[in-house]
């Protein structure tokens, strides 16, 4: 579809207000000649692009202007969109101060509107221009004092006098001798400019370099009063820097500073990007404005906002993040299927009621929104469904980089603007009342979103997120363990409590081995023998303990073979899968070195564990499956036993006696074993119950570990809210305890009958997960409650088979979270009015989010009043324009005003209006900047085009103009 009219409203463009043309009285193009007018004219059309408005600047004549006029009207000149007529003159005030003091002029300088007719300006201003001079040269005894008006004609008649009477001391040309030799009457000048033809159609500057010129100590006051009247300053410093710097020196004398940068061109350009002063382009001014008369007026009174001077356009922003226009894609003609172009800065949207403001907000919001589910969570998702009732409908979203989308799309394609925000209406609200709205911690995740959309910011929090989930896995790891060994020592103590007593094993073995004893005497041997056979009987019971020893051993070191390779394969996948997310070649090289001994460790557990694998023979009779030092071990465990057993054989002849000294040796090797295993048992249940100990102190240390991890990522991301601390706006990251899970996890599995979480305080429902906390008192409790469930049993669940390590593991759980707290003027947001909370958390959206891309908002004003909006909203909106794209609904005219608007879209619904429109479309819009102005036309029938938007703007939020007259006049001002 053709654009028809593409405005965005006031741009940034290069203005040229001070260019002298080859008719002017004073300049170096060579004359009037055709050649001279034809070479002068494409050296404006080879003006740099952004250069797109001229004052024709000829002194007191308006002819050159009418020539560029001419020549634009025949086609030339396409660059240039603006030509204004400039009068440039001197006038009496401080000429003469003193006999001794040379002739000082002050170069005054009138630009009239384009709308008035060239002939206006000579008849009723040029035409009636007049001065006198007086003839003072010997040479002349008889003169006559010059007077009349300032015709070409006179001028040149005054100019020869001049050069005749002087006897050839004054050169020129007699109409440029003439010419400066007066100065206009700067009363008289003001009177002639107070003509009904030039009511609000003229502008008046004044040149700094003359102004500077003028002595102080003479009449300060009255120079003041001259460039404090005018509208701007002239200046045509050969750099920037220079201008800057004449600006700065008008603001530090405190006088009107609106200077503008013009080239004051007397001659061709020569190297368009090497000018030098007098030369066509060689300095500009960047005004931000309609192409119009009325868009230089606005300067006026945003001056800090609208004028720039610097080389490179003021505002910068992306393309890519810059929507310059969209549209609706409606064949049943719901809606205007003309483009509506942005502006890159403000945007804001007005109608009446039903006009259709938001449905165009809200359409752009959803071509674009990354996060659909935003749209859903807000109930938003399908607020609009036009496309049931006109199966053509879209919208398409063209950004100034040249990328198109529309609103209907495939999932799998992308937004082009993904980061943009979108603010819908009571948004705002329902963050600053998350009781009402059961939001609590939504407005706590938008902050931390919003910190961390620097990317430094985003790894840090990444970093600590990865570091405090380690830390879960950590702590769920230790309180496995914990009961792990909890569960080995109730069962070691199980064990033990089976076990006979022990002074009984020692006296059975000491009665056996003194009827072992008796039965060798008794059979005949001889007492060296039995001596002999007592050693070997030691010996055997040392053999059979170590091979019991080595058995034991044999299935410790089994399991924890086991248990080993499963942690070690499992680390080994991570480590693999993180190898090959490893995008940098040269440190996924370093990584995967370093970690060659993880797989070379795995291997290696691997073959040690088959050492321990073993077969059954046919006989049932197991066998090691490979020879190595486990199965040399074993084998001579039992070889030495069968040695030993082998040297007892030939001692005991009679077989009686025998098979007695067998039964009672027996009883004495497994007494012997019990009263090593009963040691063992004992020995195992120290070393667990220290390990227990530990588990529970590593627990924590790891406690208070993670809460300082939220310490030091709170003092990390702090540099990311500092900036909005000039704005009064002040963010602090806290580690806060959320009791409220706590309560939620503990209470819920606690036995409601003993009550036992009333003893302590941390379970007390009246904590919320906003209360100030001291961490010693809190991990006092959390350790006190932990030993009442672990140790003492004091602490009752709700059942006997409730598992007191999923207990634990709720109890010990990060209940720790980062909370920001907001604080703005020293006031704190939980405290705030619900309208000034809203606005508080706009300021956060926008001035912590990283990203420059567009913001919609649906009427942030919305509980505001008039005060804070004039105060604290227009200014926020005015200093963040600059800095990314926003379009906004609002009803309010000091958002659209008192900000500035430099778009303003004017939004209608047919036949919802007391004025019917005409337009072919039931939604339909208009656009352009605040300065487009233009009376409302009572013939034309379709109301967008009836009349400009600054008109638009009256009726529609000011009520009128003639309600704002009434205020007006009620209120005295």
């Amino acid at each position: 579809m053709t654009d028809i009219k593409p405005y965005r409203g006031s741009e940034w463009r290069k203005w040229d207000l001070h260019v002298h043309t080859p008719l002017s009285i004073e300049q170096e193009y060579g004359g009037d000649t055709e050649e001279n007018w034809n070479k002068f004219i494409e050296n404006l059309e080879a003006l740099p692009r952004e250069i797109k408005a001229l004052g024709i600047n000829d002194y007191i004549f308006i002819d050159g202007y009418k020539r560029v006029i001419n020549e634009k009207a025949k086609g030339r000149l396409k660059n240039i969109n603006l030509i204004l007529p400039v009068i440039e003159l001197r006038i009496d005030k401080f000429g003469n101060l003193h006999e001794n003091d040379p002739l000082k002029r002050v170069n005054f300088h009138i630009i009239f509107s384009n709308e008035l007719d060239p002939q206006i300006i000579q008849s009723q201003f040029l035409d009636s221009l007049s001065s006198s001079y007086k003839l003072d040269y010997s040479a002349e005894p008889n003169r006559n004092d010059w007077g009349g008006l300032l015709t070409k004609s006179n001028l040149i008649s005054l100019g020869r006098r001049i050069i005749d009477s002087s006897n050839g001391q004054i050169k020129g040309s007699a109409l440029k001798v003439g010419f400066n030799s007066l100065n206009i009457p700067y009363s008289d000048l003001l009177e002639k400019l107070e003509n009904p033809h030039f009511y609000k159609k003229h502008l008046t500057a004044i040149g700094k370099t003359e102004w500077d010129a003028l002595r102080w100590n003479s009449s300060p006051a009255e120079k003041k009063s001259i460039i404090n009247k005018v509208n701007f300053i002239f200046s045509a410093s050969p750099t920037v820097e220079n201008a800057l710097k004449s600006k700065a020196t008008l603001s530090e004398r405190n006088v009107n500073s609106k200077l503008l940068h013009c080239s004051d061109a007397h001659t061709y350009s020569g190297d368009i990007k090497n000018t030098k002063p007098k030369e066509l382009g060689h300095c500009y001014t960047w005004i931000k404005a309609d192409l119009t008369f009325e868009g230089l007026k606005q300067v006026i009174y945003e001056p800090d906002s609208r004028l720039r001077i610097q080389e490179d356009e003021p505002d910068f922003k992306e393309d890519k993040l810059i929507i310059d226009k969209v549209r609706f894609v409606s064949q049943n003609k719901k809606f205007t299927s003309q483009s509506i172009h942005l502006n890159k800065n403000l945007n804001v949207i007005i109608g009446g009621k039903s006009s259709g403001k938001s449905i165009l907000l809200y359409h752009i919001a959803k071509t674009l929104v990354a996060d659909v589910d935003f749209l859903k969570k807000e109930n938003i998702e399908n607020k609009y469904k036009f496309e049931a009732n006109d199966p053509t409908f879209n919208f398409e979203i063209t950004t100034k980089g040249g990328f198109s989308q529309f609103m209907l799309r495939g999932n799998e394609e992308n937004s082009i603007i993904p980061e943009i925000k979108y603010i819908p209406q009571n948004y705002l609200v329902k963050l600053a009342e998350p009781d009402l709205n059961k939001k609590g911690n939504a407005l706590n995740k938008i902050v931390r979103g919003l910190i961390n959309e620097d990317s430094d910011s985003q790894a840090s929090y990444d970093e600590f997120i990865s570091r405090v989930r380690s830390n879960d896995r950590k702590r769920d790891a230790i309180v496995d363990n914990y009961f792990e060994i909890k569960e080995r020592i109730s069962l070691l103590e199980t064990q033990l409590k089976l076990k006979s007593n022990k002074k009984i094993l020692e006296t059975n073995i000491a009665t056996n081995t003194q009827k072992i004893e008796e039965l060798n005497a008794s059979s005949g041997m001889p007492p060296d023998e039995i001596e002999k056979y007592n050693q070997l009987q030691v010996k055997l019971e040392i053999q059979k303990s170590e091979r019991t020893k080595a058995s034991n051993d044999y299935r410790k070191i089994m399991d924890f073979n086991s248990e080993a390779v499963s942690i070690l394969s499992n680390l080994e996948n991570k480590k693999s899968l993180l190898s090959h997310s490893l995008e940098t070649q040269s440190l996924k090289k370093i990584f995967d070195h370093n970690y060659t001994q993880l797989n070379n460790l795995i291997t290696s557990i691997s073959e040690f564990r088959s050492k321990f694998e073993t077969v059954k023979n046919s006989n049932g009779a197991s066998s090691f499956k490979i020879t190595s030092e486990i199965s040399t071990l074993f084998v001579n465990l039992s070889k030495n036993k069968n040695e030993v057993e082998a040297q007892m054989e030939p001692y005991i002849k009679n077989n009686e006696i025998k098979k007695q000294i067998e039964v009672i040796s027996k009883s004495v090797s497994e007494d012997r074993n019990t009263l090593h295993s009963i040691d063992q048992l004992r020995k195992e249940i120290d070393e667990n119950r220290e390990a227990l100990k530990n588990e529970k102190e590593k627990l924590f240390v790891l406690y208070e570990e993670t809460y300082y991890e939220y310490i030091n990522i709170a003092d990390k991301l702090k540099s990311r809210t500092n900036n909005l601390e000039k704005d009064g706006l002040k963010i602090t990251g806290l580690p806060k305890y959320n009791y409220t899970n706590l309560q939620k996890e503990i209470i819920g599995i606690s036995d409601g009958r003993s009550a036992s979480y009333n003893k302590y305080e941390i379970l007390n429902e009246g904590k919320t997960a906003l209360d100030d906390y001291n961490l010693p008192n809190l991990i006092g409790e959390v350790r006190a409650i932990f030993e009442a469930i672990t140790e003492t049993n004091t602490y009752s669940l709700s059942n006997s088979k409730t598992d007191k390590k999923a207990a634990i593991k709720k109890l010990m759980y990060d209940h720790f979270f980062d909370y920001w707290k907001i604080e703005y003027k020293n006031d704190k947001l939980g405290e705030m009015s619900t309208g000034k909370a809203s606005f508080v958390i706009l300021m956060l959206i926008v001035g912590l989010s990283k990203s420059k891309a567009p913001i919609l908002i649906d009427q942030p004003e919305d509980n505001l009043d008039n005060r804070s909006i004039t105060t604290d909203l227009v200014e926020y909106l005015r200093n963040k324009k600059s800095e990314r794209q926003i379009i906004l609904v609002t009803h309010n005219p000091n958002i659209v005003v008192n900000a500035d608007a430099e778009n303003v879209i004017v939004a209608n619904q047919k036949g919802q209006n007391e004025i019917e429109s005409s337009s072919s479309y039931i939604f339909d819009y208009t656009n352009g900047a605040l300065e487009n102005s233009t009376e409302i036309n009572t013939k034309e029938t379709d109301l967008l085009k009836s009349m400009g938007i600054r008109e638009h703007i009256a009726e529609i939020v000011e009520g009128g103009k003639e309600a704002f007259k009434k205020r007006e006049e009620k209120y005295g001002f």
